[in-house]
């Protein structure tokens, strides 16, 4: 196979819309002792630890077509993780639920679920469960796991204070019902027509994370005299904390008992260790097309190294056989592209689903009132775009690769809009001032900075997530591209809890991000970067938390052009078709590109990761984002080392 081994991009990927029946053929008919199993599962069988492979399987098991060739089994897939806060071990053993996206991020298909049928108007979905599917310890997995989510996980106060909103539509959250054990009905009091596509992102994981009641039940006080004992000896809190810490995400990867449906499942954990390692799960409920279980590779290991430097130095001796998460930054990829022959690797694009490399937000619903007069004065967002010179960050930061960018869809997309990508990105100080001007900042102290128009001196911070090393040395760029027009802009580092905990509180001045939304699925579900979606919408992070919870004390009712925005993507959610729902986000992004809520910088250039020359079924390509849980739907389970 032909992978990307040069500077230049093999094609784009795009995004279509999501289907409203899905099911995958189950295209082997086996007869008992037909299937074939790994020698390490068959050795287990030999030794009376398990039963045969037919006994563990569905009764009639998916079919994962491989991407290239059928596998053999063995070896062990080889990543690093950097710290203790990285995503990669649900992205690559988590990344399915009762749906997951396809290769091309087209759509969602089965995954756990058999088959998916949608009614006319998005209010019912209903699943279909395989026969004799069980979870990796043997227990039948069946609706009733679904409904022990639902009725003891969701819509259980203590541990869910707030329905989820992807899981409302109407008036009332949705109503889960299980007809029989093979079949989950989820009911909506109104159209909900992007449920399937955020089930296929880690919100649908959340939902297999929090269903295997024969775990689950003995740290659940409903069901357990004994939970508040056992959250005691786990230093919990108390149970609701145990619970929490069982399901929720990173905390589920903690726990080597945990019960999943995953192709791997951990043995050793992610706590003080060295190195995390999942083994095969025995009864996994994939074959291939000539019945051999899924997956080829026998063990999953994760090195666990400082800083992203570390992986860097791991790939280039060979010890990394596929990954692009940390090692996916521009400073690295010319030290990665140099390591080829050593490491034994070769490249593949990630290309990022963000519209932007970084996004700046100042909070126009600041708590300071002369702040907020500034923030929210379109001129001066205009002005201090105008100031950046955009093609210097270009060269400097991501070595040409990219270009001048708002907050904006990307150009291979349906709702790209060029006159959106392009406002307010060109250099001109001169222009620059004007619009500082007309924004009634006329007056300039004795240092040449500019005052506020309360005569207070005009400085703010922008918070910057001090381990993003990247944005750190833009917005050190901006700032002084800034200062030559009199704004004192400071940059202030800051860890990314904090961060988020100061959102939540709409207590920040401003702060910076990469721009999501690039792609289509991701301005249809993560908007917040369009209009106040959420508390993370920064620039107007009261407005966005009003849209979450008008009840929360930090919010604050949006003005009539964000209203009409939140009314509009309420329709979005209620369109039965694909053509509907992008006509409707066009109509949204009309008043983004009016309102110019925030200030981009540059499109986030290609990424790249690395996979092994030997590591077979691996696609060329694949987009880059937690949304599609890069790199889960490339279907790792049927990846397989030749030789």
């Amino acid at each position: 196979m032909q992978r990307f081994k040069g500077t230049s991009a093999p094609r784009r990927l795009r995004v279509a819309a999501c289907a409203s029946v899905l099911s995958l053929a189950t295209a082997f008919a086996a007869a008992a002792g037909d299937y074939a199993e790994a020698p390490m599962l068959a050795d287990k069988v030999a030794g009376g630890q398990l039963p045969a492979v037919d006994e563990r399987l569905p009764a009639a098991p998916m079919v994962e077509q491989p991407l290239e060739s059928i596998g053999s089994y063995g070896g062990t897939w080889r990543q690093v993780m950097v710290g203790g806060g990285d995503s990669l071990v649900q992205r690559s053993l988590g990344s399915g639920g009762l749906v997951r996206w396809n290769r091309e991020w087209s759509e969602a298909v089965p995954e756990v679920a058999k088959s998916v049928s949608v009614n006319d108007d998005a209010t019912e979905f209903t699943f279909t469960l395989y026969e004799g599917h069980k979870w990796s310890d043997g227990t039948p997995f069946t609706s009733d796991d679904i409904l022990f989510w639902y009725n003891d996980i969701l819509m259980n106060k203590e541990i869910t204070p707030e329905i989820p909103v992807w899981l409302r539509a109407g008036e009332a959250p949705l109503v889960v019902t299980a007809p029989d054990p093979t079949t989950v009905v989820f009911t909506f009091d109104a159209p909900n027509a992007l449920f399937l596509a955020n089930m296929a992102t880690i919100r649908g994981t959340d939902i297999l994370a929090g269903a295997p009641q024969h775990w689950l039940k003995q740290f659940h006080k409903d069901h357990s005299d004994t939970a508040e004992d056992l959250a005691k000896e786990a230093g919990a809190a108390g149970w609701v904390d145990n619970i929490a810490n069982k399901i929720g995400y990173p905390s589920r990867w903690r726990d080597a008992d945990r019960p999943v449906l995953d192709a791997w499942k951990l043995t050793v954990p992610y706590v003080q260790t060295t190195q995390v390692v999942a083994e095969r799960n025995p009864y996994y409920h994939k074959v291939d097309p000539e019945g051999q279980q899924l997956p080829y590779i026998d063990k999953v290991t994760y090195d666990i190294v400082e800083d992203n430097q570390g992986a860097v130095l791991k790939a280039i001796n060979g010890e990394i056989d596929f990954q692009n998460v940390s090692l996916d930054a521009e400073d690295q990829r010319p030290v990665l592209v140099q390591g080829r022959e050593k490491g034994g690797y070769e490249m593949f694009l990630a290309q990022p689903a963000w519209s932007n490399a970084m996004i700046i937000m100042l909070n126009q619903t600041h708590k300071d009132p002369g702040l907020r007069e500034v923030f929210a004065n379109k001129d001066f967002r205009i002005g201090l775009s105008h100031a950046i010179d955009r093609e210097e960050l270009n060269q400097i930061i991501y070595a040409g690769t990219s270009e001048a960018w708002q907050a904006a869809p990307r150009a291979d997309t349906e709702l790209y809009d060029e006159e959106l990508a392009k406002q307010y990105t060109e250099f001109d100080l001169d222009l620059a001032n004007e619009y500082l001007g007309k924004a009634g900042l006329t007056e300039r102290g004795s240092d040449g900075m500019r005052l506020r128009p309360d005569g207070e001196r005009l400085t703010f911070a922008v918070d910057v997530i001090s381990s993003w090393k990247t944005q750190n040395d833009a917005l050190e760029l901006v700032k002084g591209y800034w200062n030559k027009v009199g704004i004192d802009m400071q940059v202030r580092p800051i860890e990314m809890s904090l961060s988020i905990t100061k959102r939540q509180k709409n207590d920040f001045d401003g702060n910076v991000w990469v721009g999501g939304g690039g792609y289509d699925m991701l301005g249809l579900l993560d908007p917040k970067w369009y209009f106040p979606y959420e508390f993370q919408s920064s620039y107007a992070s009261a407005w966005g938390i009003w849209a979450q919870n008008p009840e929360d004390p930090a919010a604050e009712k949006p003005d009539a052009e964000a209203m009409k925005q939140l009314e509009l993507y309420n329709q979005v959610l209620a369109a039965p078709s694909r053509d509907e729902q992008m006509a409707l986000m066009r109509e949204l992004l009309e008043i983004t590109k009016d309102e110019f809520y925030v200030i981009g910088t540059n499109l986030a250039p290609d990424r790249y990761g690395i996979v092994k020359t030997n590591l077979a079924n691996v696609p060329e390509a694949m987009p880059n984002t937690f949304y599609y849980l890069t790199p889960g739907p490339a279907r790792a389970e049927q990846f397989y080392f030749q030789n």
